[in-house]
């Protein structure tokens, strides 16, 4: 990924002497490091300022422990939530037809009950699927039926409040190249719905109807603000990669109509405090332009920094990394969501050891 050259020579200085770079922040320089964390009236401030409702927040389940904790972190601090699992078709529809959208309600009826705004995630996914799924069914039962179903029972029976939504998920192959066309960038990720689930690689939908079909499908039963997602990871920069979601954004569009300023990418921002391991903010800056050209809207969805260590060095570094993602998206005209993938590191997906999140494992803030 691209650097600063500024950047880029700090951070070889710094592996050079096996520390981590040192880094300015906000705390050094007279900002508060301690007491109440209460991002509300900022966040009519930024609001404000981009002149549309700017939405900062992370993931939750109605069954994670600490409830109090959630509850005063999500009121003051995260005022935006996600799901992190209820709304995932196993959640959603286990058996096929029958709807089950209860933990996917109990999360945005979390939000409401604290004053906070919710968004999807994700109608349309190859993992976290149900049993009965990929089963054997045809290309043409998939993408006439099982899809279009799904998505709307899911979007529809969530309503109108919701953002946004990831109507696809991780639809791109990590091996694309520059140049790639749409199907090519899809095919490259090699599984279902594009090859049977068998392991054997032979293919079953055999061109994009299916993320047609979801985009449609999305678009008809979604309120008339909630903005709808390819979203996807290892994105965000200059990558090849990023490069492909554009192309299969912009493939969708011509092929179901839905206009521009509906459409969205979301950048999931798994990131490493290491080289290589993150975008500069230039990079993700003119990536945001790029789309906001189009008239699409950009969004962070999944964002977690993993540090190999919990020491002060890494901590301010990741606080570094974490200010300039946001700064990019502030900055940006079109970037209106940014989400943190787990909210404190004993509840993150990367391990508690990555310390990956803004919150250590007893739900205390960090530099960042």
């Amino acid at each position: 990924m691209l650097f600063a050259s500024f950047v880029a020579t700090a951070i070889l200085a710094a592996q050079m002497a096996h520390a981590q770079p040192t880094v300015s922040l906000l705390i050094d320089h007279g900002f508060p490091s301690t007491g109440a964390l209460n991002l509300g009236s900022v966040l009519q401030q930024v609001s404000t300022k981009k002149g549309q409702a700017f939405h900062f927040g992370s993931t939750y389940d109605s069954y994670d422990a600490d409830q109090s904790w959630f509850t005063s972190t999500f009121a003051n601090f995260f005022k935006h939530v996600v799901s992190e699992n209820g709304c995932k078709w196993d959640a959603t529809e286990p058996s096929q037809g029958t709807s089950s959208l209860t933990e996917c309600l109990a999360c945005q009826s979390f939000a409401t009950q604290i004053g906070a705004t919710f968004r999807g995630h994700n109608t349309f996914w190859h993992s976290q699927l149900p049993t009965w799924l990929p089963g054997s069914f045809s290309a043409s039962q998939i993408v006439g039926t099982i899809i279009p179903q799904h998505v709307q029972a899911e979007i529809q029976g969530m309503g109108a409040s919701v953002t946004s939504w990831d109507v696809v998920n991780e639809v791109v192959g990590d091996g694309v190249s520059s140049g790639m066309t749409a199907l090519q960038c899809v095919q490259n990720k090699g599984d279902w719905p594009t090859v049977t689930a068998d392991g054997s690689g032979k293919p079953l939908v055999t061109d994009l109807s299916f993320l047609y079909a979801a985009f449609k499908t999305a678009f008809q039963f979604a309120g008339s603000s909630t903005r709808l997602a390819i979203n996807d990871y290892n994105t965000g920069g200059a990558e090849a990669k990023t490069a492909c979601v554009i192309t299969v954004l912009k493939d969708i569009q011509a092929n179901t109509s839905i206009p521009f300023n509906r459409l969205s990418v979301g950048f999931q921002s798994h990131l490493t405090a290491s080289t290589g391991g993150f975008d500069s903010k230039s990079a993700l800056a003119s990536t945001f332009s790029t789309l906001n050209a189009l008239g699409v809207n950009a969004m962070i969805t999944e964002m977690d920094i993993e540090l190999n260590s919990n020491s002060a060095a890494n901590l301010r570094y990741q606080a570094a990394i974490w200010g300039d993602y946001l700064d990019a998206c502030l900055y940006a005209a079109n970037c209106n969501e940014f989400i943190s993938w787990d909210p404190r590191d004993d509840l993150s997906w990367r391990g508690t050891a990555a310390a990956a999140t803004l919150f250590d494992s007893s739900g205390n803030p960090k530099p960042a």
